[in-house]
């Protein structure tokens, strides 16, 4: 069993502070890399093998989450260089802040980056915007608008269940209550993309970034109230699922990703701390530059969204039972006192965030994040 821990601080204390073997695990970092980037701040990556053993990278960068300038970038790692290539602008909407790329390879082989594209920091205005390559992302179709639902967020790409349909994760958000109203739905296509049906996860309100595993059989949310990681069951292959329920791992109401291994566990990479009710902790999260202005447009309550928990420790643990049971794996990062020297603010001091992990044909596990929100880490693991 994983203890909950308030601060962490008590996760450095119990681990060992170069970042490897955890818990008498074997899991190993291999190698470090820091993504090129032309922006001052980065965040939210999705990692994607391709047929041949190279990665695609994509994350959001700008000026500050929420503004104009923020765009969807592009990198593609050549496995043999050993580099990842400068980065390239994938998005161009002058008016919305475009954010939370995902990418997917779909069965007929098109590469697909979803993102979203919002107003300032309104993302209950929020659409969610696609663009295709059929030539493993060397070129890209234009953009187009694939949910024109306002307040419609995704994080995590689709799965294709047993039965051959895409499940697209989202949820829907407002601004209201701080965003702690937010609730998960699952857009189901029966004809490879062309036409979507959208059905409620039962009780999701709070339980946000539905990461559904390809399995179908499980899925794992962030928590808007900041308190644990919520997962939820399937058995008719991911048209349906249980309402949400807290599983022993902490969230800090920031994004978590899974994966299926080969072996049968699943691995899960996320920052394992919970709300405390600390001094830094409140409904305004901590990219609003206008803060009277976003709490203008609230209404604060005990179900509003908790915003300001540290982001670090950032671990790696895995399960056997779809999530009942969790074994530690790794620690990734740990120093809570890492400060950009763009962040006047100190507003992401020790941030490592927005984590995605895959594992790849080679047996590696591939990992990348935010660090600090300067650029985005990735790192080679070995099992």
């Amino acid at each position: 069993m994983l203890k909950i821990i308030s601060h962490p601080r008590d996760m450095v204390e119990a681990t060992d502070r170069g970042g490897h073997s955890f818990d008498g695990k074997t899991m190993k970092i291999e190698e470090s890399n820091n993504i090129p980037t032309p922006c001052l701040s980065n965040h939210a990556s999705n990692l994607l093998e391709l047929d041949n053993g190279d990665l695609l990278c994509t994350w959001f960068g700008g000026s500050m989450e929420g503004s104009a300038d923020i765009n969807i970038y592009l990198s593609h790692h050549d496995r043999a260089a050993g580099k990842w290539t400068p980065a390239i602008r994938m998005s161009e909407d002058k008016d919305r802040s475009e954010q939370n790329p995902a990418l997917f390879q779909h069965p007929n082989g098109e590469i697909w980056l979803l993102y979203t594209a919002q107003v300032g920091t309104d993302q209950g205005t929020a659409l969610v915007r696609c663009r295709r390559s059929a030539d493993q992302g060397v070129t890209w179709s234009p953009i187009e608008t694939l949910f024109d639902k306002q307040g419609t967020f995704i994080r995590h790409p689709p799965v294709v269940n047993p039965q051959g349909h895409l499940l697209m994760p989202v949820w829907h958000s407002n601004i209201k209550n701080a965003f702690g109203d937010d609730f998960s739905l699952v857009q189901i296509s029966r004809d490879g993309g062309k036409s979507w049906q959208e059905t409620e996860v039962p009780q999701s309100a709070g339980c946000v970034h539905m990461d559904i595993m390809p399995s179908c059989k499980v899925a794992f949310y962030r928590r808007r109230r900041a308190d644990r990681i919520f997962r939820s069951l399937s058995d008719d292959g991911g048209l349906s699922w249980s309402a949400p329920e807290p599983t022993e791992l902490p969230n800090n109401n920031s994004s978590i990703q899974a994966c299926e291994l080969k072996d049968g566990r699943i691995l899960l990479i996320y920052n394992h701390i919970g709300a405390t009710g600390a001094a830094g902790e409140s409904s305004v999260p901590p990219w609003v530059q206008d803060r009277q202005g976003f709490l203008d447009k609230c209404q604060i309550t005990e179900t509003s969204a908790v915003w300001g928990v540290p982001r670090n420790p950032l671990i790696i643990a895995s399960t056997r039972d779809l999530g009942k049971t969790w074994t530690r794996e790794l620690v990734l990062e740990a120093d809570a006192t890492l400060r950009s020297d763009h962040d006047k603010n100190g507003a992401f001091t020790g941030d490592y965030s927005y984590p995605s992990i895959i594992e790849t044909a080679d047996g590696h596990v591939q990992v990348s994040y935010s660090y600090l929100r300067d650029f985005i880490m990735h790192r080679t693991l070995s099992l």
